[in-house]
């Protein structure tokens, strides 16, 4: 059901997962297929250790409509796990203009399943895995944890025999549910109002009723979840009716009692990590720290205040300013282009 996500993630990549730069670590291996579609890529970093290591998988946000890992194959998240002796991958899954919300699913699901199929050739502990993400990771997340094993002994792709449940989940701006049909009454919204509602009416009109049913089903995060699921944690929401709304949480919160789950819910993200290692059963080391990211390079004072608001991408910023959004580059180089011409006429 191509319901159409677009503004899962209406944030700048501030994500745990996100955060690079050069002095991180880069990823041992780099754009990896789990799969035969091209954006069914991932990036793996491995800790040095003898026995197999924990994994904990991260999937972007961008509302399955933007957000890639091709240039960050530097994270200080992924350093900071592997040196806490667990392996870190970064998916990348198809987004909405090619693939259904249901597929994009089965995307993470994949490559969930293809690291445990290859856990020998990564030395990976294939009982251990763990999943987090921002907004519509944090939902891929939450999928995951809820939905019943995907593995299918008679595939005929061995990756499919491998078993999709998690050891953790966790996220940050999560929805409770990919159900929209639910929404409006999660929200508190009339059905015009109510995101994506336009959407999910023309793809209901688009399918048979059967199809459509099933695919709520399948996308049901509330209904699916029970006392068997592995033990979760997701932040707050926001004091709004949007798409990482409080109201998701409390939906969820009230389904976990319900079912008995093992949920919490943080308030600070810089838990998620620490709740991960502890389900990993990792022996937390106090004393090995990442590398420390330097402080960015200073604007010049002439050039005002950057951008507020800023766009979902990220990248390599102009003259040396490290990294982050479209919005952020083109400031800079507007800026940079002014102060040549201003130099020009001196």
């Amino acid at each position: 059901m191509r319901f159409l996500i677009t503004s899962i993630c209406l944030v700048a990549f501030v994500a745990l997962g996100l955060a690079q730069d050069k002095e991180f670590k880069k990823a041992d291996h780099i754009l990896v297929p789990y799969g035969k579609e091209p954006r069914q890529v991932l990036h793996l970093w491995l800790p040095k250790t003898k026995s197999p290591a924990p994994l904990v998988l991260h999937f972007h946000g961008g509302g399955f409509l933007a957000g890639d890992i091709r240039e960050k194959t530097r994270n200080r998240t992924a350093e900071m796990i592997n040196a806490e002796g667990v392996a870190y991958a970064d998916v990348e899954y198809r987004l909405l203009h090619t693939a259904m919300l249901q597929e994009i699913m089965r995307d993470c699901a994949r490559a969930l399943q293809f690291l445990r199929y290859n856990s020998k050739k990564y030395n990976l502990d294939k009982t251990r895995i763990g999943s987090y993400g921002e907004s519509a990771g944090a939902g891929a997340s939450l999928w995951l944890a809820t939905h019943d094993d995907l593995a299918d002994p008679q595939a005929e792709d061995p990756v499919l025999r491998e078993s999709s449940r998690l050891t953790a989940a966790a996220g940050f701006w999560v929805q409770a549910t990919y159900d929209v049909i639910q929404w409006p009454e999660i929200l508190d919204l009339p059905e015009e109002k109510t995101p994506y509602w336009k959407f999910v009416k023309f793809w209901k009109a688009m399918l048979p009723e059967k199809r459509f049913n099933e695919l709520r089903k399948d996308l049901d995060m509330l209904a699916n979840m029970d006392k068997n699921d592995p033990p979760m944690m997701f932040t707050n929401g926001t004091p709004d009716k949007g798409v990482h709304s409080q109201r998701f949480v409390d939906a969820l919160a009230k389904r976990a009692k319900e079912a008995n789950a093992k949920l919490t819910i943080s308030n600070d993200r810089k838990q998620l990590t620490k709740f991960m290692l502890t389900k990993l059963k990792v022996k937390q080391n106090k004393g090995s720290k990442p590398s420390v990211k330097p402080k960015r390079k200073e604007f010049p004072v002439h050039w005002g205040s950057p951008p507020k608001l800023q766009t979902r991408d990220y990248r390599k910023l102009p003259g040396g300013y490290g990294f982050g959004s479209s919005t952020l580059a083109n400031w800079i180089q507007k800026n940079l282009n002014k102060d040549v011409k201003i130099k020009s006429r001196e």
